[in-house]
Protein backbone atom coordinates (compact mmCIF):
# COMPACT_ATOMS: atom_id res chain seq x y z
CA UNK A 1 0.00 0.00 0.00
CA UNK A 2 2.90 2.16 1.34
CA UNK A 3 4.65 1.68 -2.25
CA UNK A 4 1.58 2.20 -4.61
CA UNK A 5 1.43 5.76 -2.82
CA UNK A 6 4.95 6.46 -2.42
CA UNK A 7 4.91 6.23 -6.24
CA UNK A 8 1.93 8.03 -7.35
CA UNK A 9 3.23 10.84 -5.19
CA UNK A 10 6.48 10.27 -7.37
CA UNK A 11 4.95 10.16 -10.54
CA UNK A 12 2.27 13.11 -10.47
CA UNK A 13 4.09 16.24 -9.87
CA UNK A 14 5.79 15.05 -12.94
CA UNK A 15 2.98 14.49 -15.00
CA UNK A 16 1.53 17.81 -13.84
CA UNK A 17 4.96 19.75 -14.15
CA UNK A 18 4.98 18.45 -17.75
CA UNK A 19 1.12 19.23 -18.07
CA UNK A 20 1.86 22.95 -16.89
CA UNK A 21 4.56 23.23 -19.60
CA UNK A 22 2.55 21.79 -22.57
CA UNK A 23 0.11 24.62 -21.84
CA UNK A 24 2.53 27.54 -20.82
CA UNK A 25 3.49 27.33 -24.83
CA UNK A 26 3.00 30.90 -26.15
CA UNK A 27 0.94 32.25 -28.54
CA UNK A 28 3.61 34.27 -30.69
CA UNK A 29 2.65 37.24 -33.38
CA UNK A 30 5.48 38.14 -36.03
CA UNK A 31 6.01 40.98 -38.45
CA UNK A 32 7.51 39.87 -41.35
CA UNK A 33 8.89 43.42 -41.95
CA UNK A 34 10.23 43.71 -38.20
CA UNK A 35 12.18 39.63 -38.69
CA UNK A 36 10.50 39.36 -34.88
CA UNK A 37 7.78 38.47 -33.09
CA UNK A 38 6.49 41.56 -31.42
CA UNK A 39 3.85 40.24 -29.03
CA UNK A 40 3.62 37.30 -27.01
CA UNK A 41 0.46 36.33 -25.28
CA UNK A 42 -1.23 33.28 -23.16
CA UNK A 43 -2.89 30.12 -24.65
CA UNK A 44 -5.73 30.66 -23.78
CA UNK A 45 -9.10 28.78 -24.76
CA UNK A 46 -10.13 31.47 -26.64
CA UNK A 47 -6.93 30.83 -29.15
CA UNK A 48 -7.81 27.35 -29.00
CA UNK A 49 -11.24 28.01 -29.92
CA UNK A 50 -10.12 30.37 -33.12
CA UNK A 51 -7.74 27.72 -34.33
CA UNK A 52 -9.79 24.71 -33.99
CA UNK A 53 -12.53 26.84 -36.05
CA UNK A 54 -9.48 27.92 -38.70
CA UNK A 55 -9.11 24.03 -39.15
CA UNK A 56 -12.52 22.95 -39.73
CA UNK A 57 -12.62 25.25 -42.36
CA UNK A 58 -9.71 23.88 -44.16
CA UNK A 59 -10.33 23.88 -48.37
CA UNK A 60 -7.18 22.66 -49.79
CA UNK A 61 -3.64 22.34 -49.73
CA UNK A 62 -1.93 26.12 -51.32
CA UNK A 63 -1.49 25.43 -54.61
CA UNK A 64 0.94 28.41 -55.14
CA UNK A 65 4.78 27.24 -55.55
CA UNK A 66 5.99 29.63 -53.37
CA UNK A 67 2.99 31.51 -51.10
CA UNK A 68 3.95 35.18 -49.99
CA UNK A 69 5.05 35.43 -46.94
CA UNK A 70 6.83 39.84 -46.87
CA UNK A 71 4.49 41.85 -46.08
CA UNK A 72 2.54 39.90 -43.32
CA UNK A 73 1.68 39.54 -39.67
CA UNK A 74 2.28 35.58 -38.95
CA UNK A 75 -0.24 33.89 -35.19
CA UNK A 76 1.90 30.80 -34.05
CA UNK A 77 -1.21 28.97 -32.17
CA UNK A 78 0.09 25.65 -29.95
CA UNK A 79 -2.67 23.50 -29.92
CA UNK A 80 -2.52 21.89 -26.40
CA UNK A 81 -3.96 18.83 -26.98
CA UNK A 82 -3.02 18.07 -31.08
CA UNK A 83 -5.85 18.36 -32.81
CA UNK A 84 -6.85 15.81 -35.80
CA UNK A 85 -7.06 17.20 -39.36
CA UNK A 86 -9.08 15.15 -41.61
CA UNK A 87 -9.55 16.82 -45.42
CA UNK A 88 -10.24 13.99 -47.90
CA UNK A 89 -10.15 16.05 -51.31
CA UNK A 90 -6.63 16.82 -50.00
CA UNK A 91 -5.59 12.99 -48.64
CA UNK A 92 -4.88 15.22 -45.59
CA UNK A 93 -5.27 13.04 -42.15
CA UNK A 94 -2.86 14.41 -39.58
CA UNK A 95 -2.52 15.34 -35.89
CA UNK A 96 -1.81 18.81 -36.09
CA UNK A 97 0.57 20.67 -33.42
CA UNK A 98 0.98 23.94 -34.30
CA UNK A 99 -0.71 26.23 -36.42
CA UNK A 100 0.67 29.45 -38.28
CA UNK A 101 -2.29 31.45 -39.67
CA UNK A 102 -0.04 33.98 -42.08
CA UNK A 103 -2.15 37.36 -42.52
CA UNK A 104 -0.80 39.64 -45.28
CA UNK A 105 -0.99 43.64 -44.37
CA UNK A 106 -2.26 44.44 -48.09
CA UNK A 107 -3.34 42.83 -51.05
CA UNK A 108 -5.60 40.62 -52.41
CA UNK A 109 -4.19 37.31 -51.01
CA UNK A 110 -6.32 35.81 -48.08
CA UNK A 111 -5.12 34.78 -45.33
CA UNK A 112 -3.38 31.09 -45.75
CA UNK A 113 -2.00 28.48 -42.73
CA UNK A 114 1.23 26.72 -41.90
CA UNK A 115 0.26 23.46 -40.11
CA UNK A 116 2.91 21.43 -38.28
CA UNK A 117 2.13 18.31 -37.06
CA UNK A 118 3.38 15.54 -34.36
CA UNK A 119 5.50 13.84 -37.00
CA UNK A 120 6.97 17.04 -37.94
CA UNK A 121 5.55 17.63 -41.20
CA UNK A 122 4.50 21.12 -43.01
CA UNK A 123 1.24 21.29 -44.64
CA UNK A 124 0.79 24.36 -46.44
CA UNK A 125 -3.20 24.80 -46.50
CA UNK A 126 -6.01 27.51 -47.13
CA UNK A 127 -9.24 28.28 -45.57
CA UNK A 128 -12.48 29.75 -45.69
CA UNK A 129 -12.77 31.01 -42.01
CA UNK A 130 -12.98 34.41 -41.03
CA UNK A 131 -9.45 35.56 -39.07
CA UNK A 132 -11.73 39.04 -37.37
CA UNK A 133 -11.70 36.99 -33.75
CA UNK A 134 -8.51 36.28 -33.91
CA UNK A 135 -7.02 39.55 -35.11
CA UNK A 136 -8.98 40.96 -32.19
CA UNK A 137 -7.56 38.83 -29.76
CA UNK A 138 -3.81 39.49 -30.75
CA UNK A 139 -5.28 43.24 -31.04
CA UNK A 140 -4.48 43.63 -35.10
CA UNK A 141 -6.72 46.15 -37.05
CA UNK A 142 -8.55 45.46 -39.83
Amino acid sequence: MWLILCLALLVSPLQTGAAKAEAAEQVELFDTDKERVVDTFDNTEAFQTEAQALLNSVSGRVQELNPPLEHAMIVKIPLVPPRQLVHRPSKIDAAIAEIFVVMPKAGSRRPWMILHTKEYETLVVEFGGEVGGLKRLVRLRD
